[in-house]
């Protein structure tokens, strides 16, 4: 936990020094651009995502509906941590105890759906089950989803490219994906 905490600390100090509107020269002044004010009953929600690898299998999450995937995890709740939201989402929605590792990927977007407007600040953690026996002849064991509206598959690393996962950065981070993590990537697909 130790070293998820220096990271964080790192993530934030790399935040601070960030330049966070776009700036235009007016009478010698810099001046940030407007930024659109949220619609009643919008927020920026903050995801909490967990990568669980499986020799060079990755789990991922599938929207039974619409068929696109991302790593499984959700929302964080109000007064909880993002690695207690991870662990939570993953009992909640297929029953597996985790342990939390590091911050692996921080990224934020925004995308619309046919309701709403959505801006997400993802944070991806490595994590590792706790008591899950493989699968026959070391393939990766199955996941049985608790909701009837998802799925859990291992996607090959290799593979990742040919599969819709959602967010794009999520996708994009998974492709690098070899050996030990690296330390915490930031990713923003705002303009």
């Amino acid at each position: 936990m130790d070293t998820l905490w220096r990271q964080l600390d790192k993530f934030d100090s790399h935040i601070s020094g960030l330049t966070m509107a776009k700036r235009s020269k007016s009478k010698g002044r810099s001046k940030p651009r407007s930024v659109a004010k949220p619609a009643a009953g919008q927020h920026i929600e903050v995801i909490s995502r967990g990568c669980l690898i499986h020799g060079s299998h990755v789990l991922v999450t599938r929207n039974v509906k619409h068929g696109y995937a991302y790593l499984p995890g959700g929302h964080v709740e109000f007064d909880e941590s993002a690695a207690s939201a991870v662990r939570r989402e993953f009992l909640e929605e297929c029953g597996v105890d985790i342990r939390v590792g590091p911050a692996a990927l921080i990224s934020e977007g925004a995308f619309s759906t046919k309701k709403h407007r959505h801006h997400e600040i993802t944070i991806v953690f490595h994590v590792q089950p706790v008591g899950l026996k493989p699968g026959k002849g070391g393939k990766p064991p199955t996941i049985k989803s608790r909701e009837p509206d998802i799925a859990f598959d291992w996607i090959d690393l290799a593979a990742v490219s040919d599969h819709d996962i959602r967010p794009s950065a999520a996708k994009a981070w998974l492709m690098t994906l070899s050996g030990e993590p690296k330390g915490v990537e930031w990713v923003s697909e705002m303009p």
